[in-house]
């Protein structure tokens, strides 16, 4: 098996389980570890056990790191730095800083909204979120990047004719799959149903960036909708954005996973900006004590800044406007939940929360007519620039 280009080894957790085997001919073996610390200068593992027997590699020693994923076992190379035996014994294998990719130059604020698991109303969220912001006169667009498990198109009831994958394999322009969604904003519908979109390559995965930037161009605002959980490509969407807004619940296992996606981007090397938002809360002191514990574990463990920006009242409107695919800030505008989402949107715009006069309009109609015509685009939507 090839070995990984990128340095893995920083996204291992505390406590997962590894193997090691090395060519040399003295040390020549297949051995288990268990990692037990991340450090600058690399990964802290247990002296590795072969046949049930210590073995003190030494220092210096070329290895390669085996790791079972859910996506099958990664291996990644790397030499043992250190070695201690006694009773605090350990072996400190070497892992190079992740290289960060010069950021892309952004046109237009973009936000990645993510989520440490499903099920805590993010794709609600951003939905509204965006007809809030178009309600305040910003022209939106949204895009699905919820890899193989997309549905904004279905929650806004939306008929794509195009999605995420056509623009990826290069059988769609990015402008052919964008479709008119309320109040104007825009929606790049995701994939459904397709393993092969949740694997994306770096070269792909950069190729679709500057199919958004085009884009950008038109836009005041793009929103990201990640999937949920701590794959590579909810990684990517983040470290491309210029922030990110994460969603929880008050729920412990919530809680928990956004927690570990927040640890995930520290321990590469990120520090994105990131914004939480407590979904489904009862109450807003509830929300205040459930980000207040974030903020402070994110500060004190992981030396990683977030900030609150506020929170969403359960409603079973809410739940009834999503059986009913339309957006509660349309449907039900006076619930407590459709003024949160509101306040939620005049915040990131650094507006003053409360009601507020709604800006103009952006005409929708001519936001696509202007986006085709960036690449030439004649009528229908079906005819490529070459």
């Amino acid at each position: 098996m090839p070995l990984e280009q990128e340095n893995g080894l920083r996204l291992l957790q505390v406590g997962q389980a590894i193997g090691l085997y090395t060519h040399s001919p003295i040390y020549r073996g297949n051995y288990q570890s268990q990692v037990i610390g991340i450090e600058d200068a690399g990964v802290r593992i247990t002296l590795p056990i072969e046949d049930g027997k210590l073995t003190l590699l030494p220092v210096g020693l070329s290895v390669v790191v085996t790791v079972n994923t859910a996506q099958g076992v990664r291996e990644y190379p790397s030499r043992v730095l250190e070695r201690r035996a006694g009773t605090d014994r350990y072996l400190l294998l070497e892992a190079p800083a992740v290289k960060k990719q010069a950021p892309m130059e952004r046109l237009v604020p973009v936000w990645a909204v993510t989520s440490g698991k499903g099920g805590v109303g993010k794709t609600t969220v951003i939905c509204n979120l965006a007809i809030a912001l178009a309600e305040l006169g910003k022209r939106v667009c949204v895009i699905d990047g919820d890899l193989g498990t997309a549905n904004i198109d279905i929650m806004l009831n939306l008929p794509p004719k195009y999605n995420l994958s056509d623009v990826v394999s290069g059988n769609r322009h990015i402008l052919e799959a964008v479709i008119e969604g309320p109040k104007g904003i825009i929606v790049l519908p995701g994939s459904s149903g397709l393993q092969e979109i949740t694997e994306l390559k770096d070269d792909d995965f950069e190729r679709l960036l500057r199919q958004f930037q085009i884009l950008e161009r038109y836009t005041d605002i793009m929103l990201i909708d990640t999937s949920s959980g701590l794959s590579r490509s909810v990684t990517n969407f983040i470290v491309a954005a210029n922030q990110a807004v994460l969603v929880t619940t008050p729920d412990p296992p919530a809680i928990t996973d956004a927690y570990a996606l927040v640890k995930v981007l520290a321990r590469a090397g990120y520090q994105v900006p990131m914004k939480v938002v407590v979904n489904k809360v009862r109450s807003p002191q509830e929300a205040i004590d459930v980000a207040d514990k974030m903020v402070f574990a994110a500060k004190h463990f992981l030396q990683y800044e977030i900030s609150a920006i506020g929170h969403v009242t359960d409603d079973e409107l809410v739940e009834r406007s999503v059986r009913e695919q339309v957006a509660v800030v349309e449907r039900y505008p006076k619930t407590m939940a459709a003024q949160d989402l509101h306040n939620l949107a005049a915040t990131l715009l650094g507006l003053e929360v409360g009601p507020t006069q709604k800006e103009q309009q952006v005409s929708p109609l001519g936001f696509l007519q202007r986006l085709r015509a960036l690449i030439g685009f004649r009528g229908g939507g079906s005819e490529k620039k070459r």
